[in-house]
């Protein structure tokens, strides 16, 4: 017989790994199901089943609206950890498209439902395939699991540090950006620095008609010999001592209050 204790346990569970899932990047494409979604928290949400303490009353109202927002905002402040790592490529995306010209150009992302610039797409998809080939996804339900030990059913975060340390990941997020998109920017401004001089050299070249193919063929094959560096980067945001695992368990650490 399940008693009512055990129903709320199970539906607050759900509720933190639906919201994690419906806002986290990879897993809230459109083209996953509404009812995968849901049936996936409720497995993991079987599978964990954390303990309700004894001091909140499951049959007020107004208690199960508290604890239903706590774990909404729990959900929603992984998950924004987790988007803010994958920000991380989209960023570098268009610091690339704009020297390169294709700031103007955009491709249709059926699973974002949106324009999504062409090297942000192009990035985005490489750090997801690298993301899924290191099982990080797993790592990831992992830690969201483990949450429910450290940030129990009505706990509170410290908030200040919670600032502190969205913060510093902003900070990072530009910081490895513009690594990632360095190699294409450099050689850009170097292009455009030499055009500069071949047109005061000679003023009847045309920069409209000489200066975009040079540009994109120059960028492109940047973009295509920094590829291994780019990996490497991106590879070390998602390693278990990496940048987004390293801000996750910071996270977790600021629970319990």
């Amino acid at each position: 017989m399940i008693s009512i204790t055990d129903f709320v346990r199970f539906s607050l569970c759900s509720i933190r790994l639906a919201t994690f899932f419906a806002a986290t990047p990879l897993f809230n494409m459109r083209n996953v199901p509404i009812l995968v979604r849901l049936g996936f928290s409720a497995l993991c949400a079987l599978t964990v089943l954390p303990q309700l303490d004894a001091q909140w009353d499951v049959t007020s109202w107004s208690v199960l609206a508290v604890l239903t927002l706590h774990e909404v905002a729990v959900g929603l402040l992984m998950a924004f950890i987790v988007i803010m790592i994958f920000s991380i490529v989209t960023f570098a995306g268009h610091f690339v498209d704009v020297p390169l010209g294709f700031s103007m150009a955009s491709v249709f992302d059926p699973s974002l439902g949106g324009q999504v610039p062409v090297f942000s797409q192009f990035y985005h998809v490489l750090a997801v395939l690298i993301f899924l080939g290191m099982d990080a996804h797993l790592w990831v339900i992992q830690a969201v699991q483990r949450s429910f030990e450290v940030i129990p059913f009505g706990s509170g975060l410290r908030l200040e540090p919670s600032f502190e340390l969205f913060a510093s990941l902003t900070a990072q997020m530009f910081v490895i950006g513009l690594r990632i998109a360095l190699p294409a920017m450099a050689t850009i401004l170097l292009a455009d620095i030499g055009l500069g001089i071949v047109i005061r050299a000679v003023p009847q070249i045309n920069v409209f008609v000489l200066g975009f193919p040079i540009k994109i063929m120059v960028g492109l094959a940047i973009v295509l010999l920094s590829i291994p560096a780019v990996v490497h980067i991106i590879t070390q945001l998602f390693t278990p001592d990496g940048l987004l695992f390293r801000y996750l368990h910071e996270l977790l650490a600021l629970g319990g209050s």
